[in-house]
């Protein structure tokens, strides 16, 4: 079999969304300072009233997650950048940025454009540590203590590489009781690629209940599902019925384009590359805010441009 490898041909334009990636003014742009402070400051309930906006928030909890800081160093950073721009703003205290994180609705925005055409979704899910040993310590001393992650569920569109819809929960949540939360506020699906923890009645209902065309393998062993039904099961019959058609999983596999699913892989493997696999918050509630914060981040890049390959075949 010939050796095949893959060649970038857009490679100045991705070179250059590469160093924009480190660029500080896209992350705080121009007109922040406009909505820097809450501008409804209406009290809602006891306590004080919110002196700076969401929007301030986001941005200073934004900048910490791209370049890692404690949130002390980022009440330092804030306060030496707006120096730095010449901006008469107030930068507000680290544990306001703490406070402030566990209720903060990050909006999970598209980047790219939809359009008419229905949106194909790859999902699945990995670890993000919250404490522990590291992986050096383990393999030369073995585990002496206790490792704590948290499971981040994605469903990325493959054709952009946009995250679309993400959810963090405990480490033993299976994979399958995500699904409908993934699916919960989106229209226009397509085909919808996962692997075998996926097949099961639950995440199967919401995946047709969301207009979407299940390609997950099911497990071996499954019968089909003749007396009443659900919609999900009559999508897991069709996958049975697929299989046995085509002679076997593998050839299945093959044709019906399943390999597509590996490309959640690539996104997971740029998240953990390009902002770490763990997180710094201690609570779930913060915890939820920096996992959206991360994928808004990885949106934005994605945005300012990916390489564009070709293949190429060398000799044996």
């Amino acid at each position: 079999m010939k050796k095949i490898a893959y060649k970038v041909r857009n490679w100045s334009q991705y070179n250059r969304a590469l160093v924009n990636r480190g660029n500080v003014t896209m992350w705080l742009s121009e007109d922040i300072a406009q909505c820097w402070y809450e501008k409804n400051n209406i009290a809602t309930g006891r306590g004080r009233r919110k002196i700076y906006s969401d929007a301030c928030i986001e941005t200073a909890l934004t900048l910490r997650v791209i370049f890692r800081f404690p949130l002390r160093a980022t009440q330092g950073f804030l306060m030496g950048l707006v120096k730095l721009m010449g901006l008469e703003l107030k930068i507000p205290h680290y544990s306001r940025l703490s406070r402030r994180a566990a209720a903060l609705e990050i909006q999970i925005k598209r980047m790219h454009e939809q359009g008419k055409e229905p949106t194909d979704l790859v999902i699945d899910s990995t670890g993000l540590k919250i404490y522990g040993e590291g992986e050096w310590k383990m393999r030369t001393h073995g585990k002496q203590k206790r490792r704590t992650w948290r499971k981040y569920h994605v469903a990325v569109d493959p054709k952009t590489h946009e995250v679309i819809a993400m959810e963090l929960t405990e480490a033993n949540f299976h994979d399958s009781e995500a699904v409908p939360a993934l699916m919960s506020g989106l229209e226009n699906l397509g085909k919808v690629y996962g692997d075998g923890a996926y097949p099961t009645k639950r995440s199967l209902d919401a995946i047709t209940k969301a207009g979407g065309f299940a390609i997950i393998p099911p497990r071996s062993g499954t019968c089909i599902v003749k007396k009443n039904p659900s919609p999900g099961e009559e999508q897991r019959n069709r996958l049975v019925r697929e299989r046995r058609k085509l002679g076997g999983k593998k050839a299945w596999k093959k044709i019906s384009g399943y390999h597509r699913r590996s490309l959640v892989e690539t996104h997971m493997f740029r998240l953990k590359t390009i902002l770490g696999g763990s997180l710094r918050s201690r609570t779930i509630a913060h915890q939820k805010t920096e996992a959206r914060i991360m994928v808004k981040i990885l949106n934005g890049m994605t945005a300012l441009g990916m390489p564009r390959t070709e293949t190429i075949l060398l000799n044996p």
